[in-house]
């Protein structure tokens, strides 16, 4: 049964007294007292009294996933889709991947540890049988984000992001400050903050491990996408409030990032980024119709060359010298084929990567050509078809014949929401015993 734990305003006379800041870190998360307990010493922490608390859910694992497919439209987990496709053909999902609406489901089931409903402003947890200070920061990470749709209106911070990497960039402030403030919160009211050389410690860690993880080819590209916000976006606004406090968070949420290589570089990259409103990709085959633009980013770029065979020393400082991409998927009868187009600042690093497209060892039908300081990666499923559109003019380009403001953008393709993965791992065991 999923138990449903109604929460009225804060200043409810008739609701229990919260439970003790000493007691906070420590108490029972399925008790009203403790949740009132955990939200008023986070509200206090970010400056945000005056708010209502949201209403609060736990259900189990199994209710969980079953919420989740019960979701899903069957149609969509055919993997005939033309992003499905397009998206198994460049590599962004394993080969083995049956769609994009399955991978995303098979993260959300499986990853993640609570959430947080714009719609209906609630918070539902998943009890997944949290080590104690686990469960008591996973629901302070989800009451910050009540705070955040309270205090900026979270609809508001992603209004403008209508592609996977603006969405990523958003993300990072909205997950990266959860993080950043649940973690600074935890420590806060037991008395052993981190330092800023533990902070840096940390983070480097868990940068780190993601990095491991895009590398892998039997992870979904994707995934790593969904996880960059709580790693790389919880880098980025730990430093904006270290240096800047509550004012740089405010700042940080009226203008987000809108790209990933913002977030890895912790300002806007230099250079115009390519947002072509006429001609972006070559001339399509007789037959075949764009069904999908999307801006992929920084980050997708880092993880496809890695998986290409690049060193990761040469892919991160290719990636740090990226100034846009768009991935175009198109149709024409039964095939699909995906085109993208990544522009560098400098023709060497566009060349580096149309050079390891065509020397990896990687079984997929690809080809890469460069056009300036752009390099276009093709992928068909079929020879014949990757030949014939690698042989287009890239100085015809005519695709998008669409109008800039006409084109179907892709929207987010990464698990994303308000939530949290289910290991919101606590730093090192040196810094939890000193919290004890």
């Amino acid at each position: 049964m999923v138990v449903a734990l109604a929460i009225g305003g804060c200043g409810d006379s008739s609701a229990p007294a919260p439970v003790s800041v000493a007691d906070v870190v420590r108490c029972d998360i399925a008790t009203e007292p403790c949740q009132r307990g955990i939200y008023t010493s986070v509200a206090e922490t970010l400056e945000a009294d005056g708010f209502i608390m949201p209403n609060i859910r736990t259900i189990s694992v199994d209710q969980h996933a079953q919420e989740v497919r019960n979701g899903l439209d069957l149609n969509d987990l055919t993997g005939e889709d033309p992003q499905s496709r397009g998206l198994r053909l460049m590599g962004f999902l394993p080969p083995a991947t049956d769609s994009l609406a399955e991978a995303q489901a098979e993260y959300f089931i499986t990853q993640v540890a609570a959430y947080y409903s714009r719609g209906s402003r609630s918070i539902t947890v998943i009890d997944r049988d949290y080590e104690p200070g686990s469960a008591q920061l996973i629901l302070a990470h989800e009451f910050i984000h009540a705070i955040q749709d309270n205090q900026f209106n979270l609809n508001t911070v992603t209004s403008g992001a209508n592609t996977e990497d603006a969405v990523i960039g958003a993300r990072s402030v909205i997950e990266g400050d959860a993080m950043y403030s649940s973690f600074a919160w935890f420590y806060g009211v037991t008395g052993g903050a981190p330092t800023e050389a533990e902070w840096e410690a940390e983070l480097m860690e868990r940068t780190a491990r993601l990095r491991e993880r895009v590398a892998d080819p039997t992870i979904a590209l994707i995934d790593t996408a969904s996880s960059f916000p709580y790693s790389f976006g919880f880098e980025y606004v730990t430093n904006l409030s270290l240096a800047g406090g509550l004012p740089a968070r405010s700042a940080a949420f009226g203008s987000p990032p809108a790209t990933t290589a913002e977030v890895l570089a912790g300002q806007a990259p230099p250079g115009v980024l390519l947002d072509i409103p006429g001609p972006t990709h070559p001339a399509p085959l007789d037959g075949n119709i764009l069904q999908i633009e999307n801006r992929f980013g920084a980050w997708y770029v880092y993880g496809f060359l890695l998986r290409q065979g690049m060193s990761d020393e040469e892919a991160w400082e290719t990636a740090e010298r990226w100034l846009g991409d768009e991935l175009a998927i198109y149709q024409g009868g039964d095939e699909v084929v995906a085109v993208w187009r990544v522009r560098f600042d400098d023709v060497e690093r566009a060349v580096a990567l149309s050079d390891q497209v065509n020397a990896s060892e990687v079984d997929a039908v690809r080809s890469a050509v460069t056009f300036g300081d752009d390099a276009f990666v093709f992928a068909a499923e079929t020879s014949e078809t990757l030949l014939a559109w690698a042989d287009q003019p890239l100085d015809q380009m005519t695709a998008s014949i669409v109008s800039k403001a006409a084109k179907a953008r892709g929207g987010a393709v990464s698990v994303g929401t308000c939530l949290l993965p289910h290991d919101p791992a606590l730093f090192g065991p040196h810094a939890f015993r000193r919290a004890h």
